[in-house]
């Protein structure tokens, strides 16, 4: 079982992909039928759950925590044992993610390294999850420097507001 129930999973990936609270009980039978109410409520636990979990996971690495952006799914933190940037990032697909700024593996460079293709399939996750595009200059990147990209736009992100309905009449 995930760290999320089904109706905070459906709530998180519609909010990610830009959906207010409001959207989501419109367009959701199954988590609607409680209201906008129900779903920022679901909501507000999926982020409690998510935060707690990105914590407990800086803490294991020992990494000083710079910001928590929990309705992103985001942590970031610094290892002064590894002197990096350190980006944990919630997904539903495989979990949490923990991932350091690095130039190289092991002194090889992205096309030579042996990870290149694990990390191909995180960041294509994280992309696709967060719905986070790269401009054609950042697609041309190594993917040390793309992910760097990646966690900023994530970072930067603009999440939905809640909405009330509002009568059109």
């Amino acid at each position: 079982m995930g760290l999320l129930s089904d109706h905070e999973e459906i709530v998180w990936r519609e909010f990610q992909h830009g959906h207010s609270t409001s959207e989501i009980a419109q367009s959701n039978e199954d988590v609607g039928r409680g209201g906008s109410a129900y779903v920022s409520r679901v909501l507000n636990r999926a982020r409690e759950k998510i935060a707690k979990t990105l914590k407990s996971h800086a803490e294991s690495h020992r990494l000083d925590i710079e910001s928590i952006l929990d309705y992103k799914g985001l942590l970031i933190g610094f290892d002064y044992q590894a002197n990096a940037q350190v980006y944990i990032v919630f997904t539903l697909e495989l979990g949490v993610i923990v991932w350091y700024k690095h130039d190289s593996y092991a002194g090889k460079l992205c096309p030579d390294c042996p990870k290149e293709e694990e990390c191909r399939k995180t960041l294509d996750t994280i992309m696709e999850e967060y719905a986070i595009t790269l401009r054609p200059d950042e697609q041309a990147l190594p993917m040390t420097q793309q992910s760097v990209a990646i966690f900023n736009k994530l970072a930067a992100k603009e999440v939905p507001r809640y909405k009330r309905k509002t009568d059109s009449a």
